[in-house]
């Protein structure tokens, strides 16, 4: 059974969402619903400091502090659950005692935005009707956690994944309309998947390379670190950018998927021991060892190309090089004539730009034609354009 859904939208989206913990996923949902004008109307559940920032951000219609359940829980058609993972177990329990009562058949679906999911899936499968828990995890964020960083596009062509109340995965396993919708609605694509499964891939692909990170950052040799940090090249920079993720957010998640974890990390720590192996396997300024060491680099080529886009996204994305110079409004003469043409840059880079002389700008499309059409429409300007590969 394939992974990823093709699950359509079946409406409009209305209602009342409730969102539980006002931080940056929060916040972005919040504000790409509001700027799109829609017939939802958006609570706020969060503490007093936080919610005045989202009323004075104009993010939300209603606002609520978290111990006034109740009152939150009740006439809420969708409730997402986006606080650290322990709080989100402490709202699910508090969700689960609030003892409201709803007309007919009426539901309340809640899920979550976290990045673990057994623990999570197994309080919310457990949740009494009116309930209906769908476990989420968007693949969308920033080491930013605060409401004033909010963005719109935060979610846009990214993976949301999901867990169902199932012992089995099935296609026809949907999320209810009202969550599928909202996922449509900010751009992401609906992947299904167990919570077991969950845990395990992330704890590869998420949580043992943050601690990765955190050992390169907090393991370097205090003589670079007090005299010479300031030479460190973009490897650096990027192989600790994650370093800077919170603790109070990633304490929950340790903790949640722990064992996960700590066998990715073991596996990884091995890998690293063996290539350090091959270094010591030298013969003055010769590698012993230089073929596993070439196969090493060759294996790990051909996983990051595998990537193909980098960016947790859904679909793949078609990118061009744009030179320019360095001069006032030298990105506005590329962006202005592709907007003239109606063509829609779903992604922008500015990569390092050379004083006096330039850089390169590296734009993407969803589609193939529209990257096409970009190019012939720059180069008839005379500015330098090429496919990315």
């Amino acid at each position: 059974m394939p992974l990823v859904e093709n699950l359509e939208r079946s409406g409009v989206l209305n209602g009342r969402i409730t969102i539980v913990g006002f931080g940056l996923l929060a916040g972005s949902i919040a504000m790409a619903v509001k700027q799109a004008n829609l017939s939802v109307k958006i609570r706020a559940v969060s503490s007093k400091e936080t919610l005045e920032k989202a009323l004075e951000l104009s993010l939300a219609d209603e606002f609520f502090e978290y111990e006034s359940v109740e009152k939150w829980v009740k006439d809420s058609d969708l409730i997402l659950l986006c606080s650290p993972i322990k709080h989100i177990l402490k709202m699910i329990n508090a969700i689960a005692k609030c003892g409201i009562q709803v007309a007919g058949d009426k539901k309340i679906v809640v899920s979550d935005i976290g990045s673990t999911k057994e623990e999570i899936c197994k309080a919310g499968f457990a949740l009494p009707k009116p309930f209906v828990f769908v476990g989420g995890h968007p693949m969308a964020g920033s080491e930013k956690r605060s409401v004033e960083h909010s963005d719109s596009a935060m979610f846009e062509n990214a993976y949301w994944l999901y867990c169902m109340p199932s012992a089995e995965n099935s296609p026809n396993n949907k999320p209810p309309e009202i969550l599928l919708e909202l996922l449509h609605f900010l751009g992401s694509r609906a992947v299904q998947i167990s919570p077991v499964e969950h845990d395990f891939v992330m704890s590869w692909l998420s949580h043992a390379p943050q601690l990765i990170s955190t050992s390169i950052a907090s393991g370097l040799s205090p003589a670079v670190l007090e005299k010479h940090l300031h030479l460190a090249g973009g490897g650096f920079r990027d192989m600790t950018r994650i370093a800077g993720s919170s603790w109070g957010m990633w304490k929950d998640i340790l903790e949640t998927n722990r064992k996960n974890v700590s066998t990715a990390l073991g596996v990884y720590a091995q890998k690293a021991l063996e290539i350090k192996s091959y270094l010591s396997e030298t013969s003055h300024c010769e590698i012993q060892n230089e073929k596993n060491l070439e196969t090493a680099f060759l294996q790990a080529n051909q996983t990051r190309h595998s990537l193909e886009n980098g960016r947790n996204y859904a679909y793949s994305l078609y990118e061009i090089i744009v030179q320019i110079s360095d001069e006032p409004g030298a990105i506005l003469k590329v962006l202005q004539p592709l907007s003239e043409q109606n063509i829609n840059i779903r992604d922008i880079e500015l990569m390092k730009v050379r004083e006096n002389i330039g850089g390169i700008l590296v734009l993407a499309f969803k589609n193939l034609s529209d990257a096409d059409r970009a190019i012939s429409i720059l180069e008839s300007r005379g500015i330098t354009t090429k496919k990315k590969v």
